[in-house]
């Protein structure tokens, strides 16, 4: 008969250690080579696993039985020496034959090709050992601890550590003799050696918990303990679960950051495409301007287009800048939508003609009231024709028309252009997002416009939809907004054209002689009367003596800046009636809430539009009185 052992309550040990007690269960068999005992030992302490080998082996001796040990040097020493304080004369069974001791290191290295256990080897190596340790005809209770699949397990080689399991496995089908593994409990400390860790017991005929289980002394005790770890799984898988999820979203936040980075990549090489190309062309105009008398006013119209194209870059950048901040502000009252949509047509007019396209325009009879910023309400309608026309081929047809629904408004922008492909359609309104971009660039933009335009509807209490029926198909864009609450009558005519044309005494105050120079050639051509500097001492110095109608003053001055220069005016009694103008590259909130307490009348970010400073000017011809800063 094999013999196997199987663990039941601990009892005290002469050297003050407590250990399980070994019972041997018989297990009577018409056939010693069908009955085979695999036992795995997990454990905690190298002097307990010591005490578990020994135990293990001594019954066998005992019993005129075999003992094969392999395992570590330090292992055996220690096993060896536990054995003798059980009684075992070591000498007499070595010389017997009856105890084998060999190097787990130097067998596994034997049984193994290139670190995987091959199983001639294994037979010829492990079973060679136990046949010469089992002469023919005498049946023998042969009992083996082997160290080698830990050794594997700690090199992290799992699979090969289950595969020497299974051939252990194999070899006692052929020769009788029970198995005792054990493995270090510290080495399944991560979640991923859970299916390994399996494999491994499902390996083995008994899995023996480590000793602060099998130490417990009763089965209350043990009870108490199974079900703190049952709920300490629990808890944990939860944990896992917890953590996988984190993962996941971790992971999805990450691509999304990378996509946004790519996306952004590209929308700054597509910022630098779009700046050169009209660079070129205002620097090749000018210069044909100069040379070229015959072709200066085309040249001229050329060079006046491109800097407009350059403006509206800039502005749109600076949109987007301050929408992301979330510093942008409107300034609402009650305006009608049917002229803010006539103005935008008449600003986007250009760029339909020259793409050829029909235009269909269907306007309620009636004015539709809204609540908003005429300025920028103005701008979404022109975003989304200009994208219209300029996603469109030559003479294709765009549809503008505003319809009244109830409490609502709806604008709608479609077109029969290249429509969007299914894959972009939830991303046209993200940032830096573009369809079809292309390396010739023939639509243009910098794929910023519509993330502009769903801000400012929603800024404005409104929604914005984009639909499209794939590539090919065109393109449809609706705006709702709501209606204004009560009706009334445009309260904020345009300003009536003046009978007589404001000559004003101005001071352009710029150190930047180029920009300095041809403004005050366009003030001088409308028949203003100016006087340039540029720095602020000799400004505060000129207006003391000329006291101009008023100062243009740049922001951005050497020495003392144009913030100062504007403070040291307001403070002059003389220098009350100045108007100021600051002139600066910076339009956020912050800059203007800076010009304003400055003492400035108005903010114009540059480049500057003639018109609106014309307007300004027309400005003196009126009564003045203490306003708010005008915001340009």
């Amino acid at each position: 008969d094999v013999r196997h052992a199987t663990y039941g309550s601990a009892h005290p040990m002469d050297d003050g250690h407590t250990r399980p007690t070994l019972h041997s269960v018989a297990q009577p068999s018409a056939s010693a080579s069908a009955h085979h005992a695999h036992v795995v030992q997990f454990y905690e302490g190298e002097s307990f696993l010591v005490d578990a080998v020994s135990q293990y082996i001594a019954p066998a001796l005992a019993a005129e039985g075999v003992g094969i040990v392999i395992a570590t040097a330090q292992h055996r020493t220690a096993v060896a020496e536990s054995l003798r304080m059980r009684g075992v004369d070591l000498a007499a069974v070595v010389d017997q034959g009856r105890y084998v001791a060999l190097d787990a290191g130097e067998t596994l290295a034997r049984c193994t090709v290139r670190g995987w256990p091959d199983e001639t080897r294994f037979n010829a190596v492990i079973g060679g050992a136990i046949a010469r340790a089992t002469p023919t005809g005498r049946p023998l209770r042969v009992r083996a601890f082997g160290e080698m699949v830990s050794l594997l397990w700690k090199e992290g080689k799992g699979d090969a550590a289950i595969r020497m399991e299974q051939l252990w496995n194999a070899l006692a089908i052929k020769v009788p003799f029970s198995l005792l593994c054990a493995y270090p409990m510290a080495d399944f400390h991560r979640e991923a050696h859970g299916e390994s860790f399996g494999a491994i017991c499902d390996a083995h005929t008994r899995v023996v918990p480590a000793e602060s289980y099998t130490a417990l002394t009763g089965e209350e005790e043990q009870l108490r303990v199974i079900t703190d770890l049952q709920q300490k799984a629990r808890a944990l898988e939860g944990e896992v679960a917890e953590r996988q999820k984190v993962e996941e979203e971790l992971n999805a936040r990450l691509a999304e950051l990378a996509d946004v980075d790519r996306r952004k990549d590209e929308f700054l090489a597509m910022l630098g495409h779009e700046l050169r190309n009209p660079l070129s062309a205002v620097r090749n105009a000018l210069i044909t301007a100069r040379l070229d008398p015959v072709r200066r006013d085309r040249a001229l119209d050329i060079a006046g287009r491109q800097a407009d194209q350059l403006a509206r870059l800039v502005d749109d950048l600076l949109d987007v800048a301050r929408i992301t901040r979330g510093r942008i502000r409107l300034h609402t009252r009650r305006v009608r939508l049917n002229a803010i949509v006539e103005h935008a047509l008449e600003t986007t007019r250009q760029l339909v003609q020259e793409r050829a396209h029909d235009l269909s325009v269907n306007l309620p009879a009636c004015d539709v009231w809204v609540d908003g910023d005429a300025t920028r309400l103005e701008q979404v309608v022109v975003n989304l024709v200009s994208n219209a026309a300029k996603y469109t081929e030559r003479g294709g047809r765009i549809e503008v028309s505003v319809e009244h629904w109830g409490r609502e408004v709806v604008l709608r922008v479609r077109d029969d252009g290249i429509g969007i492909p299914a894959e972009t359609l939830p991303h046209v309104f993200e940032l830096f997002s573009q369809a079809n971009r292309t390396l010739d660039r023939a639509q243009g933009g910098l794929g910023i416009g519509l993330t502009v335009v769903r801000r400012l509807v929603e800024l404005h209490h409104g929604r914005v939809e984009a639909h499209s029926d794939g590539a090919g198909t065109g393109a449809e864009f609706i705006v709702t907004l709501p209606i204004a609450i009560e009706s009334a009558d445009e309260s904020t005519p345009a300003a009536a054209a003046t009978s007589e044309q404001i000559r004003a005494q101005i001071l352009l105050v710029e150190d930047n002689e180029d920009a300095a120079d041809s403004l005050m050639m366009l003030l001088e051509f409308h028949g203003h009367y100016v006087d340039v500097v540029h720095d602020g001492v000799t400004a505060l110095d000129l207006a003391q003596a000329k006291q101009p109608d008023v100062m243009l003053i740049d922001i951005g001055l050497p020495g003392m800046d144009g913030h100062e220069v504007a403070r040291r005016i307001r403070a002059d009694p003389k220098l009350k009636h100045v108007m100021l103008v600051a002139l600066t590259g910076y339009g956020l909130d912050d800059d203007r809430q800076r010009t304003k307490k400055a003492g400035f009348d108005h903010h114009l970010v540059k480049p500057v539009e003639f018109e609106k400073l014309q307007a300004i000017i027309t400005d003196l011809g009126k009564p003045r009185s203490v306003k708010p800063l005008t915001v340009h």
